[in-house]
């Protein structure tokens, strides 16, 4: 029963007449965890006031979980409140609430959730692959409001100028770093970007792990440093942080892809066409689903980083994430905010859930991938070398071999350049033999 009578709120001597759920109903949830809202009820009197003081109880039934607390006192605006635990059964579960003589029922899923994780990571179909193909065709990766927000001498090998560009992709604010080596001519050099792991930033300093392996041709490049939304790029004690909801691997690819069209309209140093990519962790993710969306970019290096989110690895920590265990790695915070417990909650429906799936899912789009140099370690803690296998195995499948992909997978090494033996001079040596496929 909902009251709406004209008068305030009554006190504890009044009595209640009736109560209405405000919260909390016909909700989702994994067996033996809370459900996502509290159970928020109203008690009114006969002309429909709040009534204060009133005492709430919340009772599941029998198996079906707990509530905390097991009663409580409506406040000033008549409300109680509380947080239901489902018991460890699935299907339907009930919680019965009353006050005085007036008796609600609350229902709620408790959902099978190997179940649900079974229809999550089903294979992925054409027809969604397709669909997110026609979804990347539509995205607006043009740059406007180019500007140089920052502009100094950088040591490079050798003297370079650093610029830290600002400009806006589909509204959103981003901002990246440009380091040009000084005298090159125009339209002369060729575009290196650096996409970075993790999900706190990039620093303009870690570009010098590049420029160390490129040895001589240090100076032959103009090195593009994103950052990604919701994070800064640091230099010298500034951040320059851009602004937009975090998206990791999806939307990462937009901001990268904008960055590079804002470097062509601002930097008269750039080579016009191809480019290479160096990307580590969540941005070797990134670099291979820009180099299957962009057909600009030439070459990658990837290091440990995702390229199969239907992989059983991340079933799993999806799985933990659903029973409140979530994994302290990049990435996983978001995809557990914005689609997997959604999901689970039955916010957000089946289809569209996966297609947030397929569209990271690098390995689904492999046809499309231009020469790709993959490097893994087999004791990464951060990243499965499920994942590299995943990818050398589809493009074993497409006939694919070196030097249009190669993998080096590093028996004992972990999530991190030095404990790859032979990285830096492979990867050189992949990007000289580029450099010299462009008639340098």
């Amino acid at each position: 029963m909902a009251g709406c009578g004209d008068s305030g709120p009554t006190g504890p001597g009044s009595r209640p007449a009736g109560m209405e759920l405000l919260s909390g109903g016909a909700q989702r949830a994994v067996p033996g965890l809370p459900v996502a809202e509290p159970v928020v009820v109203r008690v009114v009197d006969s002309q429909g006031r709040p009534v204060a003081g009133v005492t709430v109880a919340f009772t599941p039934a029998a198996g079906h979980g707990q509530a905390d607390p097991a009663s409580a006192a409506t406040n000033a605006d008549g409300r109680a409140a509380s947080t239901w635990t489902l018991g460890a059964g699935i299907g339907v579960q009930s919680l019965q609430v009353s006050a005085a003589d007036t008796v609600l029922s609350v229902a709620a899923e408790a959902v099978d959730l190997d179940r649900e994780l079974d229809a999550l990571f089903a294979p992925a179909s054409a027809a969604e692959v397709e669909a997110v193909r026609s979804d990347w065709a539509g995205r607006d990766v043009s740059a406007s409001a180019v500007a140089v927000e920052h502009e100094e001498p950088f040591s490079l090998a050798g003297r370079a100028t650093l610029r830290i560009l600002s400009h806006r992709v589909a509204g959103v604010l981003h901002y990246g770093a440009v380091l040009v080596p000084d005298g090159a001519a125009a339209e002369s050099l060729p575009l290196l970007l650096y996409l970075h792991g993790g999900d706190r930033g990039v620093s303009v300093d870690e570009i010098q792990i590049v420029a160390f392996a490129l040895g001589p041709l240090v100076d032959r490049f103009v090195y593009v440093i994103p950052s990604f939304r919701a994070e800064p790029v640091r230099h010298g004690g500034e951040s320059w942080v851009s602004e937009g909801p975090a998206s990791p691997w999806d939307h990462d690819v937009d901001d990268t892809l904008a960055l590079v069209n804002a470097v062509f309209e601002s930097t008269p140093e750039a080579r016009p066409g191809g480019m290479a990519v160096v990307g580590a962790s969540r941005g070797a993710g990134v670099a291979l689903l820009a180099g299957i969306r962009d057909e600009r970019i030439e070459r990658i290096i990837a290091l440990f980083g995702p390229t199969d989110f239907f992989d059983d690895w991340v079933r799993q920590i999806v799985r933990e994430a659903a029973l409140g265990q979530s994994r302290d790695l990049p990435g996983v915070a978001h995809l557990d905010s914005t689609v997997i417990a959604p999901y689970i909650r039955g916010e957000i429906p089946l289809p569209e859930a996966r297609l947030e799936i397929v569209r990271r899912s690098a390995v689904l789009f492999a046809e499309d991938l231009p020469p790709v140099q993959l490097h893994h370690g087999t004791a990464d803690g951060v990243v499965s070398v499920s994942q590299a296998e995943s990818l050398r195995g589809t493009m074993d499948t497409l006939g694919r071999t070196p030097p249009g992909f190669e993998a080096f997978i590093y028996p004992g090494g972990g999530h991190s350049y030095f404990s790859l033996d032979g990285l830096i001079p492979r990867s050189a040596e992949f990007l000289r033999d580029w450099f010299a496929s462009l008639g340098r």
